[in-house]
């Protein structure tokens, strides 16, 4: 008979007891993994900007974009759905999570507009904001509650802590889309909270991507990530049921140089 020594044999145990967790844990109830941590299988975008290492979906770019590139998610388009990932960026890197977005043929089959998370270095401001990239731009800066009216505007009605989450460290980001509803967190924090009235501007349905942007060099590294699909049948918010207040703040079009203003009586 075979022998093994007993510390080998504890040694074993304790590797499986490390394991066997981790295991259980790796695709949440209910959730499918859509990138295999393997390949670029499931994802459509250039190897020049887009590749795979240690498990993880890297974006890197050397500061001569013209425009941001993409890469996108292969999967049926998303209309309410909850999306979590883990999320590393270079220290002065940008990024995104794209979501209910479309190609922007005019740059490419992989330039995508729409809906992101906005993925930030150093500006806890914009770190995980919810940005529509070249439509309305931004729709709520980190730490809003915000109501877009009927009209496109977006009016701030309440606020959210803002906290720092440092570059260069895996970050756990998470969105929920559900009707005209939407929220974003950072490692269980919220970070914004949105009522899109908008029926022109906005989307209730699109493709998954993520983002390398234009600017100096970066490294954007996205892992785990998991998607749950709820119901296509949830209702959406009316503006009866979203009254914008008369202590609202109007959310500042980007470049227009606007002042803040409270809504019309």
């Amino acid at each position: 008979m075979f022998h093994i020594p007993k510390a080998t044999f504890f040694c074993f145990l304790s590797s499986l007891a490390l394991l066997t967790p981790l295991q259980a844990q790796e695709t949440p109830a209910g959730f499918e993994k859509i990138f295999n941590g393997q390949d670029l299988t499931g994802w459509k975008g250039s190897d020049k900007y887009w590749s795979v290492e240690e498990g993880a979906l890297i974006g890197k770019a050397d500061g001569s974009l013209k425009y941001n590139r993409f890469i996108i998610s292969e999967v049926e388009p998303v209309r309410n759905f909850e999306l979590r990932v883990k999320v590393k960026v270079s220290p002065g890197g940008n990024s995104g999570i794209q979501y209910r977005s479309k190609t922007f043929h005019d740059l490419g089959d992989t330039v995508l507009t729409g809906y992101q998370c906005d993925v930030v270095s150093n500006r806890p401001e914009y770190n995980g904001m919810l940005y529509e990239e070249k439509e309305r731009r931004i729709l709520a800066r980190t730490g809003k509650k915000v109501i877009i009216d009927t009209e496109g505007q977006p009016w701030v009605v309440g606020t959210l802590p803002v906290k720092t989450f440092p570059a260069g460290e895996w970050h756990d980001f998470r969105i929920l889309a559900k009707g005209n509803h939407l929220q974003h967190w950072i490692d269980g924090q919220q970070t914004i909270d949105v009522i899109d009235l908008d029926e022109k501007g906005r989307d209730l349905a699109g493709l998954l991507g993520v983002q390398v942007h234009v600017g100096p060099p970066m490294t954007i590294q996205y892992k785990d990530f998991y998607l749950k699909r709820l119901s296509d049948k949830l209702p959406l918010i009316t503006a009866a049921e979203a009254p914008i207040p008369k202590t609202a703040v109007q959310v500042v079009p980007q470049g227009g140089g606007k002042k803040e203003r409270k809504p019309e009586k």
